[in-house]
């Protein structure tokens, strides 16, 4: 499962933590994007073939073009916001492939992370309506909220699963909490009030949340 391409995509990702830590934009612009096409790389040569590992493959598509997006002015923000919803999806659907029977600790779990979303998205809308420059956002963030907890719940969800090696997922659950903390904490410092640190936290809970998730998923082809 250890190629290659993984370690050039830890040493990229390294490389562009390192690069954003020293502000050095011109390096981030070349780190940030490569360190996703070599995971994506990894991820596709490693993982065995089938419905899951495409939504997986297309969904790191999309979390390629979200990075693209967001390197931009911020102005190209909404597109980033686009494209990272659409990885997501790309996520819940690989995610609920194989899900046969929602029994009632299922329900436990969606009521609580319900509940969490319920509270971050309350936050987050009520921080942009009072923005004139991020009203037009409200609909959006909402929306967004939803779809990551959908994914963070499923993802959980895998660990509860009889058809889901432990292993991989407590992989994928680590990896989409990874990913839910890592848009909290840019949404927070976009909407509601600055983050110290929030950019390094971003990127490399980002970062982290991928592998995790793209880790898990290799090892759930892999050993089923």
């Amino acid at each position: 499962m250890i190629n290659l391409w993984l370690v050039l995509s830890l040493v990229c990702m390294g490389a562009d933590w390192v690069a954003l830590w020293k502000a050095r934009p011109s390096v981030n612009y070349l780190t940030k994007p490569l360190a996703l096409v070599l995971l994506m790389v990894w991820f596709w040569s490693t993982a065995q073939p089938g419905w899951v590992t495409s939504s997986f493959l297309l969904g790191l598509f999309f979390s390629l073009a979200g990075d693209a997006f967001l390197l931009l002015p911020p102005g190209y923000f909404m597109y980033g916001l686009i494209a990272f919803l659409c990885a997501h999806l790309c996520y819940l659907a690989g995610f609920v492939i194989g899900v046969v029977a929602l029994p009632p600790i299922f329900w436990v779990l969606a009521g609580l992370i319900g509940v969490w979303a319920w509270i971050v998205i309350r936050q987050l809308v009520a921080a942009a309506r009072k923005n004139p420059r991020h009203r037009k956002m409200e609909t959006p963030i909402a929306m967004y909220a939803i779809v990551i907890s959908l994914m963070f719940l499923f993802a959980v969800w895998t660990i509860f699963r009889v058809d889901w090696p432990q292993v991989a997922a407590t992989l994928a659950a680590c990896g989409a909490l990874l990913f839910y903390f890592s848009d909290l904490c840019l949404a927070y410092d976009r909407f509601v009030q600055p983050v110290r640190d929030a950019r390094q936290m971003v990127r490399i809970t980002y970062h982290l949340g991928q592998l995790a998730l793209a880790t898990g998923v290799i090892l759930y082809t892999n050993l089923t």
